[in-house]
């Protein structure tokens, strides 16, 4: 079975470039792959699902079509990429802003329960001194 390749990259036309070079050398040129993104929060380790749920956003967060073989599929595909290519940029980095403000939240939580757990410490020490 070969291994599914799932990569976050945001992809721009630049000047002069067509949106389809654009996808095409995303897809090709992978920046980043799920399986190299850091170790997120503590927060996530105690929670099975939302942990799966993360890693399920950053799997599948891009919108791309499904690879097409056939000539009626390929012209098909970057006909919709022509047609709305503007708006497939925009959904696409909404998302991908959308998964790294998700990761930024549960980074602030992971420190606002290290933070708290410093404190009930701190508290509880004091508690016990005379």
């Amino acid at each position: 079975m070969e291994e599914q390749r799932s990569s976050i990259s945001i992809i721009r036309v630049g000047e002069g470039g067509t949106i389809l070079d654009a996808v095409e050398h995303g897809l090709n040129n992978a920046t980043m792959t799920a399986s190299a993104l850091p170790m997120l929060t503590n927060a996530v380790l105690d929670e099975p699902y939302l942990a799966q749920q993360l890693a399920d956003l950053h799997r599948q967060w891009e919108t791309r079509p499904q690879p097409a073989t056939r000539l009626v599929a390929r012209l098909r595909t970057r006909l919709a990429w022509w047609l709305l290519g503007p708006e497939l940029q925009q959904i696409n980095a909404m998302h991908a802003t959308l998964v790294r403000l998700t990761d930024s939240l549960l980074v602030q939580l992971d420190r606002e329960h290290v933070a708290r757990r410093r404190l009930e410490e701190h508290l509880a020490y004091k508690q016990v001194k005379p």
